[in-house]
């Protein structure tokens, strides 16, 4: 019980003491009797309890009399609201008053605190009493009145509870009602009146939001627990992994046996008989099975109760930090409430009828089952309720319910069943990579999946095909589940038949004054700031509650009010109607025009140079300006969503061609050191002009391809992902590439000899096999690939065994390695035009290793790195050991290198040099460092990720950037 919300109320017309509970900032909750002969807007004393005496009587008026709101009344409903008007009254800094309603069938535990008769000292001084007992809901059922038995403490006779009445009754932290009598059938026993019945009454709950009261009733159930009752974690009937994930899990058991019978076997002695094969192969199949032991997940209950610890820690932190960025570099939430929606059929039991975002942690512990539906519209905050359950469900001290895990809907491959796709997602993200054990958690229902963005898996219009076989998918998963959608598309769903079934589904409402002016006093750092626009906010008709109605407009204002000058041009706004339009067009603009200065406030923690904030709007304004309405259409049919921040679609900053050119110049700016340092190396050793000017010209189509594909209008990332090697996916690519050598190789055996074929077959195959199994995305058309890039490898290995073959067979392999990656350059560009032809050559839906919107570019120039490195190695050896390429080493060693930039920066990264061509061509347009920029923004609260891409973090925002 908050003490010091405990009102002692006078009144001077009937000369009769009360009690009350402050309920409000200065709204008090007593019986009605105790406001008997003063009317409405008339004048009382109230004074709040002070243990040391210092408080003083203040004004107060009726502010809501049952008789005074309607003729239909209950004749019980002996409750009253009062208004505090005195001039100098300070509310107490304390929490908002959460209120309960009892249900079910046992008792509970209560306690009030009032100032009745029986503690009256002399001078006529009354003293506190409490009122500690039990409610017992069977009783009184018909009156619809709480019966409070005293069983604790003092218990004065019937007349000695006078002064008591409008004491408020707590059960634990929750208001439940109001004592307005003692019952006469035995002492000790009281009648309050529910705050539930309250609700109820015409005016009542209208008064509360009028007045800046949260007002959310939740349910109370005394029932005790019983550890038989059902168990803390239901099993779930997770489906048996599929032949890829069963696959995946056998690949590094099957290779670590391999690998020893092959070793044993190479250790055979000299007439090893049948003994050592046979000792070899058993070896191999115990190494193999003793590290799927070692792998797999242990179900005892330490090694699972350790590893749910972990997690729930690791989603905390990271929870944390993303909770933190939604709300705009600050830790206060607004408190939105939300009503329950039926849904006629196969709903969740035990919902209450509504909420809060306080309260979304209690909502979702007592749902049978625990699976939830939030709706809304956009902006209202369903992503941030989501992530509120998070926070508030790991905050508690003692939670033992499964452990919720938020993940982004969009990136959903809906071919992938639910199971596979979430373990794979779990295990990546918080269980270093292992999707086993996150399958075993999954399965033992200890985790609880968080979808966010049912709504965002499809475009805007159409029949929403992916939503849908999700939502099947979803249906068919029977463990605990939180899914967020849009209002408009999961009503369109359900109407079609499609919704999430035994569920509980909440809209979230829209913000009142009430939710709107706490949520400013609790997150100011001046409350004296605002005292100015509390009425204007909470009247009706005026332009600031028109535009303050909105979670995003509502955490502009409190970081305006942070500073004079901000709170200063907030407050120049009071009195304007709503109906003054471009009053509340010039108040969103002020309040857009302070979010960038606010947020680039020097923070201690941060040792990283603070921004201006001129650069930082400047620089926003750069990258939004290329950005249209719908769909912005681009050259080469390409087109970039209106509000996505794509690192490789950026280019159009710059203009429509000057960074696509621009990157084709860095091109060849990286081959021409290595064509130069290769030709220094032929003249050397007399190769010159021929047949070295032949091998030269021989390579000069890479550069040139090169170039063409680095001024493309749009670019796909390269990446490697080694995971494929595990894959059923991988392996088909590996083969694939090792037929594309055979294939190689027969033509050029009876032209070129046996050597400079297995060696050009070999090299085109590696390159091939492995470019193809590690850095190419899954919807590629692959007849098409193969019908391109046979011939395209064929053409240029037979150049080069034509022109200059009889330098040996080094040549062969050289010339592989290039007919692999032409080849393979070549195959993809047509493949993926013939997969976009057929509705497909997309982004993956979920491509591994790209976590956040900055991964693409580190991939890219990953994938550089390691080709690179590869080149480097090869042409090390050919200008150390080849005999017609031999050179000091100094000179092999600078060669390598060069080479190495013209094969990874100057080949394979093309997002790379689109990226860096940007940002010479923009000098001044935006920052040198713009990954480390848009990293800010986005722990800021400037932009948001939304999968691979960065997003505006409000269309109000992109706006604003726009004009």
């Amino acid at each position: 019980m908050d003490q010091a919300r405990v009102m002692e109320i006078w009144n001077p017309v009937s000369a009769r003491s009360g009690s009350g509970y402050l309920i409000g900032d200065r709204v008090v909750l007593t019986a009605r009797h105790i406001v008997d002969g003063v009317p409405l807007r008339g004048d009382m004393q109230v004074r709040r309890l002070d243990p040391e005496g210092g408080t003083d009587w203040t004004h107060a008026e009726p502010l809501w009399l049952p008789e005074a709101a309607a003729s239909g009344t209950l004749p019980d409903a002996d409750g009253a609201l009062l208004r505090i008007t005195g001039p100098h009254w300070r509310p107490p800094v304390s929490p908002p008053v959460r209120f309960g309603r009892v249900v079910g069938k046992h008792r509970l535990p209560c306690v009030g605190l009032g100032f009745p008769d029986a503690a009256t000292r002399p001078g006529r001084v009354r003293d506190t009493m409490a009122v500690r007992g039990h409610v017992d809901p069977l009783h009184g059922m018909k009156s619809r009145m709480t019966t409070v038995q005293v069983d604790v403490g003092i218990l004065p006779a019937r007349s000695g509870w006078r002064g008591s009445s409008g004491t408020g009754l707590l059960c634990g932290p929750h208001l439940i009602a109001v004592i307005t009598l003692e019952k006469g059938f035995a002492p000790g026993v009281l009648e309050a009146l529910p705050v539930s019945v309250l609700a109820e009454q015409p005016g009542f709950a209208q008064t509360l939001h009028a007045h800046g009261v949260h007002f959310v009733i939740e349910d109370i159930d005394g029932t005790p627990a019983d550890s038989d009752d059902e168990p803390d974690f239901t099993p779930i009937a997770v489906p048996p992994p599929s032949a890829r994930q069963r696959l995946r899990r056998l690949s590094t058991p099957l290779a670590v046996g391999t690998t020893t019978t092959l070793a044993l076997w190479a250790l055979a002695p000299s007439a090893p008989g049948a003994t050592w094969p046979t000792g070899s192969v058993l070896a191999g199949l115990l190494a193999g099975w003793g590290i799927d032991w070692f792998r797999a997940p242990r179900s005892a209950g330490d090694g699972r109760e350790a590893a749910v610890r972990a997690l729930r820690e690791a989603v905390r932190a990271e929870v944390g930090r993303r909770r933190r960025q939604l709300l705009g570099n600050d830790s206060k939430a607004i408190n939105i409430t939300f009503v329950t929606l039926p849904q006629h059929g196969r709903d969740a039991d035990r919902a209450w009828p509504r909420g809060d975002f306080d309260g979304i942690a209690r909502y979702m512990e007592v749902l049978r089952p625990q699976r939830l539906v939030i709706t809304g519209e956009r902006g209202s905050g369903k992503t941030l309720l989501a992530y509120e359950l998070v926070h508030r469900s790991l905050a508690r001290k003692q939670h033992d319910g499964p452990v919720p895990i938020p993940v982004d809907l969009s990136g959903w491959d809906t071919g992938v069943l639910f199971a596979d796709w979430f373990s794979a997602r779990l295990g990546r993200e918080y269980l270093g990579g292992s999707e086993t054990r996150a399958r075993d958690l999954l399965a033992a229902g200890r985790v609880m999946p968080v979808l966010d963005g049912l709504d965002e898996m499809d475009d805007a219009e159409g029949t929403r095909p992916r939503a849908v076989a999700a939502l099947s998918q979803l249906n068919r998963f029977a463990g605990p589940l939180v899914l967020t959608c849009r209002s408009d598309e999961y009503a369109g769903l359900s109407r079609a038949g499609r919704r999430l079934l035994d569920c509980a589904t909440v809209r979230i409402d829209s913000v009142g004054p009430a939710e709107g002016w706490r949520f400013l006093v609790e997150r100011t750092v001046d409350r004296a700031r605002l005292a100015e626009l509390e009425d204007d906010l909470c009247a009706v008709g005026t332009a600031t509650g028109a535009v303050l109605s909105s979670p995003w407009m509502l955490t502009l204002a409190s970081l305006a009010s942070q500073t004079e000058a901000g709170a200063a041009k907030l407050l120049s706004f009071i009195g304007a109607p709503a109906s003054d339009g471009r009053a509340q067009e010039e108040l969103r603009a002020a309040l857009l025009e302070g979010l960038i200065p606010s947020l680039c406030e020097p923070d201690p923690a941060d040792r990283r140079r603070p921004y201006r904030a001129e650069a930082v709007t400047r620089w926003l304004r750069s990258l939004t300006a290329s950005l249209r309405g719908g769909h912005a259409a681009v050259a080469g049919g390409a087109a970039i969503l209106s509000r996505d921040l794509a690192i490789h679609t950026l280019w159009p900053v710059a203009g429509p061609r000057k960074a696509r050119y621009a990157a084709a110049a860095i091109t060849f700016a990286c081959w021409l050191p290595a064509l130069l340092l290769l030709a220094v190396c032929l003249r050397r050793n007399n190769a010159l002009p021929l047949p070295g000017a032949l091998l030269l010209a021989l390579l000069t189509p890479a550069p040139l391809l090169s170039a063409w594909n680095a001024r493309s209008p749009y670019v796909q990332p390269r990446r490697i992902l080694f995971q494929r090697l595990g894959s059923i996916l991988g392996w088909s690519r590996m083969l694939l590439g090792t037929a594309l050598g055979g294939v190689l190789m027969l033509p050029l055996t009876p032209l070129f000899g046996a050597g400079f074929a297995l060696a050009a077959g070999a090299g085109s195959a590696t390159v091939f096999g492995f470019g193809l199994a590690l850095s190419v995305r899954a919807d590629i058309d692959r007849p098409r690939l193969v019908a391109v890039s046979i011939p395209t490898a064929l053409a240029v290995a037979a150049a080069a065994g034509y022109f200059v073959g009889r330098l040996g067979n080094f040549i062969g392999l050289i010339a592989g390695c290039g007919a692999g990656a032409i080849g393979l350059a070549m195959g993809v560009t047509a493949g993926l035009s013939a997969a976009r032809r057929n509705n497909g050559g997309e982004p993956d839906p979920d491509p591994p290793g790209v976590p956040t919107p900055l991964s693409p570019l580190r991939n890219d120039v990953i994938a550089g790195v390691v080709s690179g490195a590869v080149v480097v190695l090869l042409t090390l050896y050919g200008t150390l050991c080849v005999e017609w390429l031999r050179v000091p080493w100094p000179l092999a060693a600078v060669t390598a290198l060069a080479c190495g930039v013209a094969a990874g920066p100057g080949f394979v990264s093309v997002t790379g040099r689109q990226h860096l061509a940007l940002l010479l061509t923009t000098r001044g347009k935006l920052p040198w460092r713009l990954t480390a920029f848009l990293r800010w923004c986005h722990e800021r609260g400037l932009l948001r990720s939304a999968g691979t891409v960065y997003q505006v973090r409000h269309d109000e925002l992109l706006e604003w950037l726009r004009r």
